[in-house]
C-alpha cells in the first residue's frame, strides 16, 4: 500500500529531472534528553521537492519502552511533515514503528536549501516506559511485503535512497514511565480488561467511567503501581460507548471502549 502512494507520487513529479539529484542517508540520534532524533544527509546541494520517506526504529520488545508523539519544527514541518504508519508491532523479539512523510512543497518555496553532506533533523520523538537500544534498520520484516517498512526516499519523485548509517551501534535511551491504558477486548461484552501503567512515584490513582452524557457510572482507587491488571465486569451497564479514564495526579489517560 505504501510503495502504491509513493508511486502516485514519482507521477506527480515525474516531469521534474533536475541534472543532479542527491543520495540521502539517514540515521538516529540520542539527543540527550530521553528523546530520539532522525537525521538526513544529502550528498549535494538540494532546494526543490522531498516527495517522500519511509523508515522504521526496531528496538527491543522486552524492554517495554514506547515511541510517543512525533515533534518537528518549521520549516521541516511544512515541507516534509511525518506520521507514525501504523501501531507499534512485536516481531522476532523487537518492537517496531514504521514512519511516513509526504511533501509537496519545495524547500525553495520556504526559503531553504539543503547543504552536502550536512545533516538536517527531520524529527524527534520521546522515548516512554522503559530503556533500550533504538536502531532505524531494514531487517526481514521490514522487508516483508504486507509490512514495507524498509528505508526509502524519492526527491521530486525520483528514487533517491542511500544509505542507514550510525554514530554507533545503536541509541540507548532511558525514557520516562509515564501513565498509560490499554483495553481489551474492545467492542467488549462481559469482562473488560485494563492493562494499566502507573508511574511508581504517583500518589493518587483513580479509573473512572463514564457514559455518553459524561456520567461517572463506575470508579475506583488503584492502589497498584507499574504494570497492573485490571478484569472488570462490565456485564450490568448499559450497551454503548464509554470513556475510561485514569487520573493519576491529576494526569489523565483515556480510552474509548464500546459495550454490546
Amino acid at each position: 500500500m505504501m510503495r502504491s502512494i509513493l508511486a502516485s507520487f514519482a507521477v506527480l513529479f515525474s516531469t521534474l529531472v533536475p541534472a543532479q539529484l542527491p543520495m540521502v542517508d539517514i540515521t538516529l540520534v540520542d539527543d540527550g534528553a530521553g528523546q530520539l532524533e532522525v537525521r538526513v544527509r544529502p550528498d549535494t546541494d538540494f532546494d526543490e521537492f522531498f516527495s517522500s520517506i519511509v523508515f522504521t526504529i526496531r528496538w527491543d520488545a522486552a524492554s517495554g519502552a514506547n515511541l510517543d508523539q512525533i515533534a518537528q519544527v518549521a520549516p521541516v514541518s511544512q515541507y516534509m511533515p511525518i506520521i507514525k504508519s501504523g501501531p507499534e508491532a512485536d516481531a522476532g523479539g523487537y518492537r517496531y514503528q514504521i514512519f511516513a512523510g509526504f511533501g509537496t512543497n519545495a524547500l525553495n518555496a520556504f526559503g531553504q536549501s539543503w547543504t552536502a553532506s550536512t545533516e538536517v533533523t527531520l524529527m524527534t520523538i520521546p522515548v516512554i516506559n522503559g530503556t533500550s537500544m533504538f536502531e532505524i534498520v531494514n531487517d526481514s520484516w521490514t522487508g516483508d511485503i504486507n509490512n514495507n517498512g524498509d528505508y526509502y526516499v524519492s526527491l521530486n519523485g525520483q528514487d533517491r535512497t542511500g544509505v542507514i548509517y550510525q554514530l554507533n551501534t545503536g541509541v540507548r535511551v532511558e525514557g520516562a514511565l509515564s501513565a498509560g491504558m490499554a483495553v481489551h477486548p474492545n467492542p467488549a461484552a462481559g469482562t473488560v480488561v485494563l492493562d494499566l501503567t502507573v508511574p511508581v512515584d504517583v500518589k493518587d490513582a483513580v479509573l473512572e467511567w463514564t457514559d455518553g452524557s459524561g456520567r461517572v457510572v463506575r470508579s475506583e482507587r488503584i492502589t497498584g503501581r507499574g504494570a497492573v491488571r485490571l478484569a472488570t465486569d462490565a456485564s450490568r451497564l448499559e450497551r454503548g460507548t464509554y470513556l475510561v479514564r485514569l487520573n493519576a495526579d491529576g494526569k489523565l489517560t483515556t480510552e474509548r471502549v464500546v459495550l454490546r
